[in-house]
């Protein structure tokens, strides 16, 4: 074995396609080649048009199993498990590590393969709640593929305090289980100036988990106070434009949000599950006023860390951020009562504070998953 890990990383779905497991699993390659690894991506051939090898941001990517048949979609993921089977048990010795991106079938298959050929194999949780791995493994596979899964893995990442305890109740031993937290760079804080026009920003998928309903109904009852952005595509897009009937801005799919976070003035996340938020963190380090949901990372993000949920109508002022339950009416209530107002000075300096220790953990978790290798 080298000095330098060798790191396959696994994906269901990567860049062109953008989402928080894909994020997390281009920072992540990204950040092991800078530290001297060397880290190569695979991934789902989806779309013909895509390569099916490219280089990104150092990272060789490769792209496994059929594009096609299009039009029946459980064919092409059984094709695509038999290409990367087939690709795991011929290549996985050239790896020190295989780390996947949800615990999903591609981790039945690299955890499996791994055993066979004697390579460790971590993987990490995405969601946690409603659309929780295991939950959804669970919903969707076989007895035997789960009970194969949690006995042949290294190590299962937990990216937040919910993940940890989804893991031990499904049975993982404490000694698997590990928490680390998303990570995302953070520079010097931006700087922030009153503005005469509030800027509302949500950034992230339009699906049913994110109930992106909710703050544009929220924004409704509080009289549309500022201007609410929406960025980001999905399948609920064309109900949610009919519901904001051309009052709020639809941006679509955004490659680079820096320039949208930092137009910003708050940040608004209203889903009913979530593991930690990229969009989260990265309003965060963008010196965002942020107003989330009590599930997932984003208690642990915002804080006060082991707080109960708040009750109907109220809200949870945290160290870094305000949060309501899923669902609920106080975010009309914190929009009518000028909450850009309650995050001036000293909440800026607080989010700042806390976002030093989250800039660490992107090394952190790269760490890690070298440290499996060895």
């Amino acid at each position: 074995m080298s000095d330098a890990p060798r790191v396959l990383m696994l994906v269901a779905q990567f860049w062109p396609i953008v989402g928080g497991a894909e994020n997390q699993a281009r920072r992540l390659a990204a950040e092991l080649v800078r530290q001297g690894a060397s880290a190569e991506v695979w991934t789902g051939h989806w779309d013909a048009s895509w390569p099916r090898e490219a280089v990104l941001d150092g990272v060789r990517v490769r792209r496994i199993g059929p594009s096609w048949p299009r039009a029946v979609p459980r064919l092409r993921r059984w094709l695509f498990m038999a290409a990367l089977w087939r690709a795991l048990t011929r290549e996985a010795r050239r790896f020190d590590v295989i780390h996947v991106h949800q615990v999903l079938y591609p981790a039945f298959l690299a955890a499996l393969a791994g055993w066979r050929r004697g390579v460790p194999c971590l993987a990490r949780i995405s969601s946690t709640g409603s659309t929780s791995d295991l939950r959804m493994a669970a919903r969707g596979g076989l007895g035997i593929q789960r009970a194969v899964t949690r006995r042949l893995l290294t190590r299962i990442v937990a990216v937040n305090a919910r993940a940890e305890a989804e893991c031990l109740d499904a049975g993982y031993r404490r000694d698997q289980v590990v928490r680390i937290p998303n990570g995302v760079a953070v520079g010097p804080p931006p700087a922030r100036t009153e503005r005469e026009v509030v800027t509302i920003l949500y950034l992230g998928g339009l699906r049913a988990e994110k109930r992106v309903e909710d703050i544009i109904e929220a924004w409704r009852v509080a009289g549309r106070p500022g201007r609410l952005r929406v960025a980001g595509d999905g399948p609920h897009r064309q109900r949610l434009e009919a519901l904001a009937a051309g009052s709020v801005e639809f941006l679509g799919d955004v490659k680079d949000p820096s320039p949208l976070l930092r137009d910003a003035d708050v940040f608004v996340l209203a889903s009913d599950a979530e593991g930690m938020s990229n969009a989260l963190l990265e309003a965060m380090a963008a010196g965002c006023a942020c107003i989330a949901t009590f599930v997932g990372g984003n208690v642990d993000l915002l804080g006060p860390e082991q707080a109960a949920e708040p009750s109907a109508g109220t809200y949870l002022r945290g160290s870094a951020g305000l949060i309501v339950s899923p669902g609920d009416g106080a975010l009309a209530v914190l929009f009518v009562i000028g909450f850009y107002a309650l995050f001036a000075g000293v909440t800026y300096i607080a989010i700042g504070l806390r976002l030093r220790g989250l800039n660490k953990t992107l090394q952190s978790a790269s760490s890690t998953t070298a440290s499996t290798a060895s």
